[in-house]
């Protein structure tokens, strides 16, 4: 007799989700001076920020631009759901908690 466990088939590996967010980021409204950033989460669902510059006139220096991420705030976040039909893509927006 042997202490070894019982063989167990190993887990078919997952499938790899495609990922979509490079061409929501291309299809998705925006504002002008909008930058979008979309992130695959999981499940067909990806994170959407749309980012804007922020108002200058608060500034002591209002002509110093300053760095991206300092000058760019979130505007709107939203949690998409992306799926393909055909060579479509279908966004559809979740429901906010």
């Amino acid at each position: 007799m042997t202490d070894d466990p019982p063989f167990r088939p190993r887990p078919k590996p997952a499938q790899a989700e495609p990922d979509y967010s490079g061409e929501v980021c291309q299809v998705i409204e925006r504002l002008p001076g909008d930058q979008v950033r979309c992130t695959l989460i999981g499940n067909c669902n990806y994170r959407c920020n749309w980012w804007a510059p922020q108002a200058t006139a608060g500034y002591d220096n209002p002509a110093m631009g300053g760095l991206l991420v300092t000058t760019h705030r979130v505007r709107k976040s939203r949690v998409l759901r992306v799926t393909r039909d055909g060579e479509r893509l279908v966004i559809e927006e979740r429901a906010q908690r």
